[in-house]
């Protein structure tokens, strides 16, 4: 079961990855040559698969299964909180959907400007494939890598036949919704490595990576629905610890998106070691807990985001209503503006 789930993920994944990456190989090919776009890509490639055979072997032999466990997990999950916190953004309209359309043309001026057809194709094809490098390492290595590496592979092989049928950027694929998918399944699958390697005994072994991702699915479907209808609501401030948060926030912000959806990540993992060996706890609770602490942590982040998005909001609202009925004194201050319309009305 673990292993079609490592396939399908490695899949849905790396096929993003390489549809971002076919964007600027097709850019740099029908407006530089095609020569300099097939060099740099195949340099791109030889440099990703000696890493991949390096990672592979390094994590699979003279590391601690236990210690690669937890490393690998907590870099997976929060990889893929990574990607699940931005699909719900995208969902809520409070982060711009990805166009592969205007990548393409960013691309080509870019080009136009600079001229370096060989540096952009193996730049793109390096910089994209550097993720799906880091998804086949952790999925491939602790489990199955030869699943991992199937599933990249089909992948490639598919966005790879499209592109040259095409000749276009696939902007039929529907990026966002695998996004949101590969969110859902890089973070049950990083949350099931963590919890191993810090000590949690999952019920009935990965079987247990079903319930993650049905859990997962439907938890971060609630928030979108829930920001969804209340698009500028204003949250009651809960206190933090103000200190330490604008300390390691930018640190946690480097390797994802949100450093809040880190700090409490990672608060979340820390917490399960203590709880099993400090508190003796039971192991099969220590998963719950471990699910519910990151739950907790993206529904914090994205707290964060509808408030920023409420405060840039209430601003322009206040702003349109009186500019509508002032007419050429609109340029007026917004008190002079209501006091004007007011006097009209009457």
């Amino acid at each position: 079961m673990s292993s079609a789930l490592v396939v399908l993920a490695t899949f849905l994944a790396a096929g993003v990855e390489w549809v971002e990456a076919l964007t600027i190989v097709l850019a740099v090919g029908m407006f530089k040559g095609w020569r300099s776009a097939l060099l740099g890509t195949v340099a791109a490639f030889a440099v990703l698969g000696l890493l991949v055979a390096v990672f592979g072997f390094a994590i699979t032999s003279d590391v601690s299964i236990a210690f690669t466990r937890t490393l690998v997990g907590v870099g997976l999950l929060l990889f893929g909180l990574g990607w699940l916190y931005k699909a719900i953004l995208r969902s809520t309209g409070l982060k711009a959907l990805h166009d592969e359309g205007a990548a393409y043309e960013e691309t080509r001026g870019e080009l136009m400007t600079t001229g370096h057809a060989f540096g952009t194709a193996f730049g793109g094809v390096f910089l994209e494939g550097l993720e799906v490098v880091f998804i086949v390492v952790a999925l491939g290595g602790l489990n199955s890598l030869p699943a991992a590496e199937i599933g990249a592979s089909i992948s490639l092989v598919v966005v790879v036949v499209a592109g040259i049928a095409v000749r276009h950027p696939l902007t039929r694929v529907p990026e966002n919704t695998v996004k949101y998918v590969v969110g859902v399944m890089l973070t049950s699958f990083g949350t099931f490595f963590a919890g191993e390697g810090l000590g949690v005994t999952w019920w009935s072994g990965d079987a247990v990576l079903i319930p993650l991702i049905v859990v997962y699915a439907a938890a971060s479907m609630a928030l979108v629905m829930y920001l969804r209808r209340r698009p500028t609501v204003a949250f009651e401030k809960v206190p933090l610890l103000r200190f330490v948060r604008a300390t390691v926030l930018e640190v946690w912000g480097l390797f994802v998106t949100d450093g809040l959806l880190a700090i409490f990540a990672v608060a979340a993992l820390l917490f399960i070691p203590v709880y099993v060996d400090r508190l003796r706890g039971d192991r099969t609770i220590a998963g719950v807990l471990l699910v519910a602490g990151v739950l907790l942590s993206v529904a914090v982040a994205l707290r964060r985001a509808a408030r920023a998005s409420a405060k840039v909001a209430a601003p322009n609202q206040n702003l349109a209503s009186p500019a509508a009925g002032t007419d050429s004194r609109s340029e007026h201050t917004l008190s002079g503006a209501s006091l004007l319309v007011e006097a009209s009305e009457g």
